[in-house]
């Protein structure tokens, strides 16, 4: 059974311009800098919640704390001070959302090196990435947080920032999106099978395989000029789409058929075994 677990924020908007990304600055409009002061004031939070018997928390940031490596450490410097004075919140569990640029972030690697283990250290037992896609030719029009000063190959990448995390002793699920441009059989096949790989080096514990779904306001919606869809009724909702997420007949990609979304389902669930998530699961197992 899992640990009573509260869904905590401290930004509401992502500093980053992903295409598909509703919880973008550029989509949102809110700010996303606003909370970087206030790590003790979170921690506080974290432990009015302990008392209250909460067992676990998941940071439901689009990333934690916006990605910004220095109030992570000094939010974790004031969970060790709550730690330290307060026993019930020792065995207390949380977990995050990063990004693979973030974790890889060459110019302060030493300072993610240290704050993973302070994460850790401080009772953080899982991240979740999104991954996205394995296939380049998809990647590269994502507008994800892709930073030139680390343009190795997208794959090489990914495994790289999820070895980093594991080798920190933390454990990492992710988020695998299906139907963005550049999208086709091909780099569905080579993205189920990557992902695949990745779960049997151990690098992931958990692989949650989604479809686009157009939002409002964001890139890709205008893009593939969907900005006039029904987001309301759920009149023809069924199987294949009921596996996944959001994923409803009128709002799914263009760029993805029935068949393309049977296979997804069907592939991916004798690829990645018990360790694809259902739609009807959580995707921050955390404290299980």
């Amino acid at each position: 059974m899992g640990s009573r677990t509260a869904h905590v924020m401290t930004l509401d908007a992502c500093p980053f311009k992903c295409t598909f990304c509703s919880e973008s600055i550029q989509v949102s409009k809110r700010p996303t800098r606003f909370a970087v002061s206030e790590t003790e004031h979170v921690a506080q939070r974290i432990e009015q919640l302990v008392d209250w018997g909460t067992e676990a928390a998941f940071f439901d940031d689009p990333v934690f704390w916006g990605g910004n490596w220095k109030a992570i450490t000094d939010f974790c410097h004031d969970l060790a001070r709550l730690r330290a004075r307060n026993p019930q919140s020792r065995s207390f569990e949380w977990g995050a959302q990063l990004t693979v640029d973030v974790v890889l972030n060459r110019a302060k690697a030493q300072e993610v090196h240290e704050a993973l283990d302070l994460m850790r250290e401080n009772g953080c037992t899982y991240v979740y990435i999104g991954i996205e896609s394995m296939a380049q030719q998809v990647m590269r029009n994502v507008g994800k947080n892709l930073l030139r000063r680390n343009p190795e190959a997208w794959v090489s990448k990914v495994r790289e920032a999820l070895s980093t995390i594991r080798d920190h002793g933390i454990r990492v699920g992710s988020s695998v999106l299906f139907g963005l441009d550049g999208e086709n059989r091909d780099s569905i096949e080579e993205t189920i099978e990557e992902i695949g790989r990745l779960i049997d080096d151990g690098l992931l514990v958990m692989a949650s395989p989604n479809i686009l779904t157009y939002h409002p306001g964001t890139a890709i919606t205008a893009a593939h000029g969907q900005d006039r869809l029904d987001y309301h009724s759920r009149k023809d909702n069924r199987p294949p789409y009921t596996y996944f997420e959001e994923a409803y007949p009128e709002v799914v990609s263009r760029l993805l058929d029935e068949d393309d979304i049977w296979f997804i389902h069907e592939v991916s669930a004798k690829r990645w075994g018990s360790t694809r998530n259902s739609a009807a699961e959580s995707a921050t197992p955390v404290g299980a």
